[in-house]
């Protein structure tokens, strides 16, 4: 092919690879070999939740994982980089000098393994506060320069390839909007949320999104849900979601978070998406791909609500309403009253008054006026 030609062709070729995933290794092998370079690369930092991802289909795999593991987020040059706008070209000689960056640890324990030598030259795909994507392209070790033709060839090409990147995340956001669609997701009164295999947070609702900004029983931790205690459990269950991992009859479960007493806690229910619609999967240029719908129930409102209840029917005040809410939940009166923040003495006090204005004489029989009594109401959430 001509060198005319080769820009239009890579060009068509990245357009291409917006609607095949498939095609973005062969696009930059195909690129680097016009270039006339020993390697490329398409890296993405998650500055937040620290993860990295990268398409880099000449590296060998064992470096790649050893840069994820260990360097991503240690090398001197990435940082520098993600300051760069989208679509301008540098190389490394505008990030650092030369003899500087080579005696660096990164350069002697992975750079010259990889087969990359000091002249490379890379180009910003997205530049944000919390994720960053680049291309970079590097000639083999001992070679000074890339040529001027591979380095024209490269300015040629990254506009497009940036737009090409542009639209993918664009379909990206359809399609999430799309499977939050299919998935009823706004329509869910509670709290709700869309988070990828690692926890982080894709989309959520109105309700959801108040919820974490007042770190109300759940915040955001490096861009992922968290939960003061039971963490690692709820990991587990959003993983469980994940298409690879993801056994349908066993996928996802429940978890309550705590929070300060006398408050009641959170119920997460964490499920896999249901409709079957998953939006690809595009580590390398977006920040996370769905995986699982997380519901999150307020204790405290349903609480409040079935309190409400409970003194509209039995002319309870509104501590004995509260207290007797709690005792409803069936596990005694000590819990009650830790949940409520009173003493023993006065849990005895309001039972004592409870008893009387239900016309029971056991805290079993009282349960079950008290949950009758909020059933026949229909206007609370159970």
């Amino acid at each position: 092919m001509t060198a005319e030609r080769e820009p239009l062709a890579l060009t068509s070729l990245f357009y291409e690879a917006v609607l095949d995933s498939s095609l973005w290794p062969g696009a930059l092998t195909r690129l680097a070999d016009a270039m006339g370079v020993a390697q490329i690369a398409m890296p993405s930092f998650d500055w937040r939740a620290r993860v990295f991802s990268t398409i880099a289909p000449r590296f060998d795999p064992d470096l790649v994982a050893r840069y994820k593991e260990h360097w991503a987020f240690k090398d001197p040059l990435v940082p520098r980089a993600a300051l760069r706008p989208v679509g301008q070209v540098y190389s490394l000689d505008d990030l650092m000098p030369r003899r500087e960056f080579a005696a660096t640890p990164i350069f002697n324990d992975w750079w010259r393994r990889a087969g990359c030598g000091l002249a490379a030259m890379g180009g910003n795909l997205v530049a944000s506060e919390s994720f960053s994507a680049l291309i970079c392209a590097f000639n083999a070790p001992g070679k000074e320069a890339i040529s001027s033709k591979g380095g024209h060839l490269f300015a040629t090409v990254l506009p497009h390839l940036a737009r090409a990147v542009r639209i993918s995340r664009q379909l990206a956001a359809l399609e999430t909007n799309q499977l939050a669609s299919a998935e009823g997701f706004q329509s869910v009164a509670q709290a709700a949320l869309l988070v990828d295999s690692l926890g982080r947070v894709v989309l959520a609702n109105e309700a959801a999104a108040a919820m974490l900004k007042r770190a109300d029983g759940i915040f955001l931790q490096s861009g992922r849900i968290a939960v003061n205690r039971g963490q690692d459990e709820l990991q587990k269950l959003i993983a469980s979601c994940s298409g690879s991992s993801r056994a349908i009859l066993s996928a996802g479960g429940e978890i309550e978070a705590a929070r300060e007493p006398p408050r009641a806690s959170l119920s997460l229910t964490v499920t896999p998406l249901r409709s079957g619609l998953r939006r690809r999967e595009l580590p390398w240029l977006s920040e996370g791909s769905p995986a699982a719908l997380v519901v999150v129930t307020d204790n405290e409102a349903d609480r409040t609500r079935r309190a409400m209840v409970l003194r509209r029917r039995f002319g309870f005040t509104p501590a004995e309403a509260a207290f007797a809410a709690e005792i409803s939940r069936g596990d005694g009166r000590k819990a009650a009253a830790r949940r409520c923040g009173v003493s023993e003495q006065t849990a005895k006090s309001r039972l004592s008054v409870i008893f009387l204005k239900t016309g029971t004489h056991r805290q079993a029989e009282l349960v079950r006026v008290l949950l009758g009594a909020a059933d026949e109401d229909g206007g609370v959430e159970t």
